[in-house]
C-alpha cells in the first residue's frame, strides 16, 4: 500500500496570507499550535470554553473572542477540544454559524470517523494531528527537530483542501519531520488501537513482572527500580526511535542481548495469544462497536469502576509504598523540578497534582 509523505517543501504558507485562523480551545495542544503558527507569521484569534483557558491565552497576548464570533470571522477553524466536549460544542456554537467556503481543522479524527458529527456539504473538513504532546509540538518547533504529523481530508468542498492543509501544517511545524496522509478512519483506528491493544498489554506485563519478583522475595524498591523507575526502559525506547528496534540492541551488553534473544522463543505462545486479542480489538474498533459502546452512559460508570479497581490493586499499593520510601516527589513537584521556569506548561502545579490524583 502506497502512502503520501510530505515535508516542508510541500507547504506554501503564503496561501494563508490575509486569512483568519480561529483556534477553539486553549489546552496544551492548542496553546502549542497557536504559538507555533503565530511564530510562522499567521494571524490568529482564540475562542475558549473555560475561563482558565481565556486567562492563559490573554497572558500569551492572543486576541480572545467568543466562539460564535470566531466562527463568523475565521476562514480556518481549529477544533482543539476533547472528543467528549466537541460534539455538543459543535452543535450549539459552531454548526449554526458555519457558512460555505470555511474549513474545519480537526486534531482528533474520532468524531467524524465514527459518524458522531455531521458536516455541511459546502465546507472543508481536514485533519492536522501532531503525533506528540502539546509540549512536544512547541519544543521541537523551537529546537527545529520537528515532529511527525497525520494529515487527512474528510471533505473537499472548495477543491483546495489539500493545498490549505499543507500550508497550515507547515505553519504549525508539522511538515519538518514528515507528515503522512491518512483517512480519518485510519487515523482514529490507529490511535485507539495503540491504547487498547498495545499500551495496556505492555502495562499488564510490567505489573505481572513486578508481582512475580516480589513474590519470589526480591525487595520491592529494587524491583521497581530495575523494571520501571531507573529510566532504562524509556532509554531503550528512545534508542529504538533513534536507530531502530534491532540496532538499539547494540547499546546493551552481549549478556543482555543473548538472554533476550535466546529466551524470546518462550514467549511465542503468549505472543500468539496477544495477537489474537489484538485482532479482535481491532475488529471492534474498525466496526464502530467500541465507539457505540463508549457513547453509552453505562460506559462512564464502568470507567469509574475500572479506575477504582486499579487504584485498589496490589500493584498500586506496592508502587505507592515504594515511591514514598524512595522519596520520589509527587507529579506537581516533578513538573516543577523539570520545568522550573515554565511552570504553566501543564496549566499549574496544583491542577496537575489534582489531575494525576484523579487518574
Amino acid at each position: 500500500m502506497s502512502v503520501n509523505i510530505y515535508h516542508d517543501d510541500a507547504g506554501n504558507i503564503s496561501l494563508l496570507n490575509d486569512k483568519f485562523i480561529g483556534i477553539i480551545g486553549y489546552g496544551n495542544q492548542a496553546k502549542a499550535q497557536a504559538l507555533n503558527m503565530r511564530d510562522s507569521g499567521l494571524e490568529l484569534i482564540i475562542g475558549v470554553t473555560e475561563e482558565k483557558h481565556k486567562q492563559r491565552a490573554l497572558k500569551d497576548d492572543f486576541n480572545v473572542q467568543p466562539i460564535p464570533d470566531i466562527v463568523d470571522k475565521a476562514d480556518f477553524i481549529f477544533l482543539l477540544v476533547s472528543d467528549k466536549n466537541m460534539v455538543p460544542l459543535y452543535e450549539e456554537k459552531i454548526k449554526p454559524r458555519l457558512t460555505s467556503k470555511k474549513t474545519l481543522v480537526f486534531y482528533s479524527a474520532y468524531n467524524l470517523a465514527f459518524d458522531l458529527m455531521e458536516i455541511p456539504e459546502d465546507i472543508d473538513a481536514i485533519l492536522l494531528s501532531p503525533r506528540t504532546t502539546g509540549l512536544g509540538v512547541r519544543e521541537t518547533f523551537l529546537n527545529k527537530k520537528g515532529f511527525f504529523t497525520f494529515l487527512g481530508i474528510y471533505q473537499n468542498a472548495s477543491g483546495n483542501a489539500k493545498e490549505n492543509l499543507l500550508a497550515l501544517a507547515k505553519g504549525v511545524g508539522g511538515l519538518s519531520k514528515g507528515a503522512i496522509e491518512l483517512t480519518f478512519k485510519q487515523a482514529a483506528v490507529l490511535n485507539l488501537f495503540r491504547y487498547q491493544a498495545f499500551t495496556y498489554a505492555f502495562v499488564q506485563v510490567l505489573m505481572r513482572s513486578v508481582n512475580n519478583l516480589i513474590e519470589e522475595g526480591y525487595p520491592p524498591e529494587a524491583v521497581l527500580i530495575e523494571i520501571l523507575l531507573s529510566g532504562e526502559g524509556s532509554y531503550t525506547v528512545e534508542k529504538m526511535v533513534d536507530v531502530g528496534l534491532i540496532k538499539q540492541m547494540n547499546f546493551h551488553s552481549q549478556t543482555s542481548q543473548y538472554g533476550s534473544l535466546s529466551r524470546a522463543v518462550k514467549f511465542r505462545k503468549v505472543a500468539s495469544d496477544v495477537e489474537e486479542v489484538q485482532k479482535n480489538i481491532l475488529k471492534e474498533i474498525e466496526s464502530g462497536k467500541f465507539a457505540e459502546e463508549w457513547q453509552k452512559d453505562t460506559s462512564k460508570t464502568k470507567l469509574k469502576a475500572y479506575k477504582s479497581l486499579l487504584k485498589k490493586s496490589k500493584f498500586a499499593e506496592i508502587e505507592a509504598r515504594v515511591r514514598k520510601n524512595l522519596k520520589i516527589p509527587d507529579m506537581g513537584e516533578a513538573i516543577k523540578a523539570k520545568y522550573p521556569s515554565e511552570a504553566d506548561k501543564l496549566e499549574n502545579m496544583e491542577k496537575a497534582k489534582s489531575f494525576y490524583n484523579e487518574i
